[in-house]
């Protein structure tokens, strides 16, 4: 997912979208991706969800998060604009602000938590979320050993975009956690180290 235009921002057109070895791993732990909650149709073309939120949409203040979810957040940082009670991006750094993993994680981990999402899958390439949301620890973790490359799209069209470090959540169905938990084992072993 990328970042909403910004007259500040000369990446303003730019989109991160997860590889198909990310997503293709993510199908087949999730059997099918009902939701992808940070999205493009763009970048719904290579992730196949048969639902998607687009910035438009403003999936963090204005959706529901339901089903069978993939989540790979937009970069960026976020700040709690009371006047309209919502969570708003921004371009300024300022270490009183959010990450904007963090704030989707939280939308994410609740609607989990409620049961309103069944299992889902978090993508990110932001290491900083091991301070920011700690609750993950108490999640099955992938540590990538590699750093994926992602696609980029941008106005010069879809290219290779190496990233960083990453890493990916599970968060387990509750009808079976602990086959969930094994499967996720399994299917992510290859790709890096599991933690749980």
């Amino acid at each position: 997912m990328g970042r909403p235009p910004s007259k500040f921002s000369h990446v303003h057109d730019q989109e991160l979208i997860s590889n198909y070895d990310l997503v293709g791993s993510a199908h087949a732990m999730l059997n099918g991706i009902t939701l992808d909650v940070a999205s493009s149709e763009i970048a719904n073309s290579y992730v196949d969800a048969e639902e998607f939120y687009t910035p438009v949409d403003d999936g963090l203040n204005s959706q529901d998060f339901h089903g069978r979810v993939y989540l790979f957040p937009p970069s960026g940082a976020y700040y709690w604009d009371k006047k309209n009670v919502r969570w708003k991006k921004t371009e300024v750094s300022n270490p009183t602000l959010i990450s904007s993993h963090a704030i989707w994680f939280q939308k994410l981990f609740k609607a989990w938590y409620k049961h309103h999402v069944t299992e889902a899958i978090f993508f990110s390439n932001n290491m900083d979320m091991f301070r920011y949301e700690q609750i993950i620890f108490d999640l099955p973790i992938c540590v990538l050993r590699t750093a994926p490359t992602l696609l980029k799209n941008s106005s010069k069209g879809v290219t290779n975009h190496k990233t960083g470090s990453s890493f990916v959540v599970y968060l387990p169905s509750n009808k079976n956690p602990e086959k969930g938990i094994d499967d996720f084992r399994n299917l992510y072993a290859e790709k890096g180290r599991v933690i749980y």
